[in-house]
């Protein structure tokens, strides 16, 4: 009984410890967007600054830029690293020029991670009426985007399976609410690449590429299987999650 209550006692100071460090790290970490606009051309500043007098490492970032324009056709561009904060250093992690159509929407978001968990964030839109920035509080998880997906290939395979993956999506309107992306290394020992599927920063599907065609097809329908079966989990998740 007594070892019992011991592992309890661990097990919640472990937790309160784990809970503090991450409000502390949303307290020292600031996430900020900058923009500089001049006529339709638009340079967007990802930036990060330590409010804290100690050193914050093992941070990463992701920031997604989604531009629309007035005729509905949606393109993207994100950007993602790893990095660190001296003491009170205010640092710029990326920059991008995107053009932008005056009767569009622009939309910007940028995460700041620790182990995985959001810990600041930012968040502006440019729309066609107000014609200017607004900062919009919003949530990692209300951004339901459908049928985006973000490539991160190098090799022709790698090229050919994004766009037979992205064909197949169009061809049989999966529009899946989160975001797929693709990304493609080097395979340890040998000549091919390795590619792997992510949703929500989770692997669903992984492969080593090949050139021929029907290889990647059947790479394709493989992916889609997995991609669907982790929606299909997903939405079980959420269910069960309402009913408590």
């Amino acid at each position: 009984m007594k070892k019992h209550y011991n592992n309890t006692m661990l097990l919640l100071l472990l937790l309160f410890g784990f809970s503090t460090s991450i409000a502390q790290n949303e307290k020292n970490i600031q996430a900020k967007i900058k923009i500089v606009q001049a006529d339709n051309l638009v340079s967007i500043y990802a930036t990060a600054l330590n409010n804290s007098t100690t050193l914050q490492n093992d941070l990463s970032y992701n920031i997604l830029a989604l531009k629309k324009g007035a005729t509905g056709n949606m393109s993207k561009n994100s950007q993602s690293g790893a990095f660190d904060l001296m003491p009170n250093e205010n640092k710029t992690l990326s920059s991008q020029k995107i053009n932008i159509d005056p009767n569009g929407k622009l939309e910007i978001y940028l995460f700041i991670k620790k182990d995985g968990h959001v810990i600041s964030k930012d968040t502006l839109s440019l729309g066609a009426l107000n014609k200017k920035f607004e900062n919009t509080p919003i949530q990692e998880t209300q951004i339901e985007i459908t049928g985006l997906i973000i490539e991160n290939v190098m090799t022709k395979p790698g090229r050919d399976f994004y766009d037979f993956f992205s064909q197949s999506n169009r061809t049989n309107n999966l529009n899946y609410p989160f975001v797929i992306v693709i990304n493609e290394k080097p395979a340890l020992g040998g000549r091919n690449s390795e590619i792997s599927i992510l949703v929500n920063d989770e692997t669903v599907f992984r492969f080593n590429t090949q050139p021929k065609e029907e290889y990647l097809q059947m790479a394709v329908h493989q992916a889609n299987r997995a991609i669907y079966s982790y929606h299909t989990k997903r939405k079980m998740l959420y269910k069960s999650e309402k009913l408590f």
